[in-house]
């Protein structure tokens, strides 16, 4: 039995420092930087998904960006270690190396809706920094926020939900769509189409859930598509089980694509861990992101 001892004295150990982690990891920020370029692959027609995994940076992308983002999710302002601040500055540092066309919220302000005063405090500070700046900030609901009356007049953002905005690239002017679509909740789901079809100008999709690309009209998807809301799996374990028993829901996870960069039929998708925490306080090897998106159309 003394044999014994100093194996559960190591366990105990590494099962206090997995907890230890797991509950400082939500306070490290990754300020990380991402290439996208239009897909140079054909845009496939049909049902099928065809997905390969791209690097954050592209190599072989020279000159000036058509548009520069800096883009962050999933705040979850309950538990969320990244305050206000610490996002502002890094807003800043983006924006003072080389400006941004725009700030992008990509959905969840909060978790449950009684805390709502919560998101929009934290939104108000950021919105507040990007008037600062002469930033525009544009931004979609997510799946926490479908009850959510007003989000984006009482958050300090422009909403484009169902909507667009017409951009123009730095490099030789031509227009280019940033188009957004809502979520309506787990509960009562309703996925939506694109607000712009047939369109000439290339378009950048924002949408809180990658998996509405699976349901967006084969022959009307986006060059590129910017995504949160699977917090990179927020925990990970083993044998992917944080999708494949405890989000068996979620397809594209499922199918590959977590976070980071991805051709997925022809458009380029870009998902990111977001900042905060659903429901439990903790991340494992998923540290928060909020990431400067630059764009090659």
């Amino acid at each position: 039995m003394e044999k014994i001892y100093p194996v559960l004295i190591v366990i105990a150990g590494l099962i206090l420092v997995y907890i230890l982690w797991c509950l400082t990891e939500p306070f490290i920020l990754d300020q990380d930087k991402v290439t996208l370029r239009k897909s140079s692959s054909d845009k496939s027609l049909n049902k099928r998904i065809l997905i390969k995994r791209l690097p954050m940076t592209d190599s072989n992308v020279n000159g000036k960006p058509d548009l520069r983002f800096f883009f962050f999710s999933d705040i979850h302002a309950e538990w969320c270690p990244v305050n206000a601040s610490r996002l502002c500055s890094a807003i800043r540092k983006a924006h003072g190396s080389t400006p941004l066309d725009a700030v992008i919220f990509g959905g969840d302000l909060i978790t449950y809706h009684k805390n709502s005063a919560m998101g929009y405090k934290y939104l108000n500070k950021v919105s507040e920094c990007c008037k600062e700046l002469g930033i525009p900030f544009y931004g979609i609901s997510g799946n926490h926020d479908w009850a959510l009356e007003d989000a984006a007049g009482s958050a300090g953002f422009t909403s484009i939900d169902n909507k667009t905005v017409d951009l123009r690239s730095h490099e030789d002017g031509k227009r280019i769509v940033l188009a957004g679509i809502s979520d309506t909740g787990r509960k009562h789901r309703v996925w939506q189409q694109m607000p712009v079809s047939s369109c000439e100008a290339p378009v950048i999709l924002a949408v809180h859930d990658p998996d509405a690309f699976i349901h967006l009209d084969p022959s009307n998807r986006p060059d590129i598509m910017l995504s949160g809301h699977l917090h990179g799996g927020q925990m990970k374990f083993p044998f992917r089980i944080e999708f494949t028993v405890l989000r068996k829901h979620d397809k594209l996870p499922n199918m590959g694509a977590v976070q980071g960069v991805y051709d997925i039929s022809g458009t380029t998708l870009f998902i990111s861990r977001g900042l905060g925490c659903g429901i439990l306080p903790f991340r494992f090897l998923s540290m928060p992101e909020a990431t400067v998106v630059e764009i090659f159309v």
